[in-house]
C-alpha cells in the first residue's frame, strides 16, 4: 500500500477511515489543535486524528501511508487477538468449549466499536453453526455475555465468508515459527467498492518462546475462497527465549521485506509489553515500536548510538535477533 506522493498520507488516512474505529484506539481520536500542525498535515482533513497529524510531521513522507496503515492496523489485530484470548479463557471456564456438535472451526471476532464479540464455530455435517460467545467490553474493561448456545445457531452469511477465508489460510503452507496451531483474526474491509477479506496470521507466544517470525497476511476476495496476495513477514524463523522477555528493555530485530515497520511489528510491541527496535535493512534505518507507535530514531534518540553499533554489523540480507552480548 506505499503511496508516496505529497498526497500519500492522505490517501491512506481514507483507506483507514473504512476501518472500524476502534483501529485507530492508542491515541485520542479529536483533531490536535492546528497551531502546531506542519504544512503537511495542515492538508489532512479537519477530523484527522492526532495520531494522523503526528506522522505527518515526524515520519519520512515516502513511509507516511505504510507507517500510518502498520499502526492502525497492528493494534486492530491486537484488539482482536484479545478479546479471543480473553473469551476463551472465559468460555473454558464454564466448559463452554467441550461436548459441543460437530468439529471445531475456531473463532471470528466481530468488532462493534464499543467491544468486541466472539463467537465460537463448529461443523455440523453439512452446516457451520455456532456454538458459544462471549464479548470482550472496552468501558470499563472485562470479559461480559459468556454463554454456551443452546440450540447453537447457524453462521450468517458474513460469518460462513469469513471461515471460508480462515479455513483457506490454514491450508497454506508459509513460513510458520511454532509448533503449536497459529492465532487468526479474520476481519473484512471495502476499498475502493471493492469487498475483501484479510487474514492475519501468528504464531503463538509461548512461557519459553518468544516468536518474532513467521507471521503472515492474506489478502483475499470477498468470498473467501480466492487468495489474492500475501505477505510473509520474514524469511526465516526468529525467536527470543523467554527469559529474555523479562529482562530485556527492549527487543532488536532487522527487518528484510519492507522498508519501514509493519503492523505485525506493532503488534508484537503491544503483545509484549516492550517496545521494538527495528532496523531496516533496505534503507538503514533504525525505527522504534513502542505502545502501537512507530517512530523513527535519529542521533538525539538515547537508544540510537547502542542500535546503530549492533546494525553495523548486520548484512543487508541478514535476518537477526541479538543476544544480550549482541548488543553490549
Amino acid at each position: 500500500m506505499a503511496l508516496t506522493t505529497r498526497r500519500g498520507l492522505l490517501a491512506a488516512w481514507l483507506i483507514l477511515a473504512l476501518l472500524p474505529t476502534a483501529s485507530r484506539a492508542a491515541e485520542p481520536t479529536k483533531p490536535a489543535a492546528r497551531s502546531g500542525d506542519c504544512d503537511l498535515a495542515k492538508e489532512l482533513p479537519a477530523d484527522a486524528d492526532a495520531r494522523s497529524r503526528r506522522i505527518a510531521c515526524d515520519i519520512p513522507l515516502k513511509y507516511q501511508s505504510d507507517v500510518l496503515i502498520a499502526e492502525n492496523v497492528g493494534s486492530l489485530i491486537r484488539r482482536h487477538d484479545m478479546a479471543a484470548w480473553l473469551t476463551s479463557d472465559e468460555l473454558l471456564k464454564i466448559g463452554a468449549l467441550k461436548d459441543f456438535p460437530g468439529s471445531p472451526k475456531g473463532w471470528l471476532t466481530d468488532d462493534r466499536g464499543d467491544r468486541v464479540d466472539v463467537n465460537y464455530f463448529s461443523q455440523d455435517g453439512d452446516t457451520l453453526i455456532s456454538f458459544a460467545q462471549s464479548s470482550l467490553h472496552m468501558q470499563p474493561f472485562g470479559v461480559r455475555d459468556t454463554k454456551r448456545l443452546d440450540p447453537p445457531r447457524p453462521a450468517n452469511p458474513r460469518e460462513q465468508k469469513l471461515m471460508a477465508a480462515q479455513t483457506l489460510a490454514r491450508t497454506q503452507k508459509p513460513l510458520y515459527c511454532s509448533d503449536t496451531p497459529p492465532n487468526l483474526v479474520v476481519f473484512d474491509v471495502e476499498e475502493d467498492h471493492k469487498p475483501q477479506i484479510f487474514v492475519f496470521m501468528m504464531p503463538p507466544w509461548q512461557d519459553d518462546d518468544v516468536p518474532m517470525g513467521g507471521y503472515t497476511m492474506f489478502r483475499m476476495d470477498q468470498s473467501g475462497e480466492r487468495i489474492l496476495d500475501h505477505y510473509e513477514q520474514t524469511r526465516s524463523c526468529l525467536n527470543y527465549d523467554g527469559k529474555q522477555l523479562k529482562k530485556a528493555q527492549a527487543f532488536y530485530v532487522s527487518h528484510l521485506t519492507s522498508a519501514a515497520p509493519t503492523m505485525f511489528h506493532v503488534f508484537m510491541s503491544l503483545q509484549y509489553r516492550k517496545p521494538l527496535i527495528v532496523f531496516t535493512t533496505q534503507n538503514q534505518l533504525l525505527w522504534k515500536v513502542e505502545l502501537g507507535r512507530i517512530q523513527l530514531l535519529d542521533s538525539d534518540d538515547k537508544e540510537f548510538k547502542r542500535a546503530r553499533k549492533w546494525s553495523k554489523r548486520i548484512k543487508s540480507e541478514r535476518e537477526v535477533v541479538p543476544t544480550s552480548s549482541d548488543i553490549g
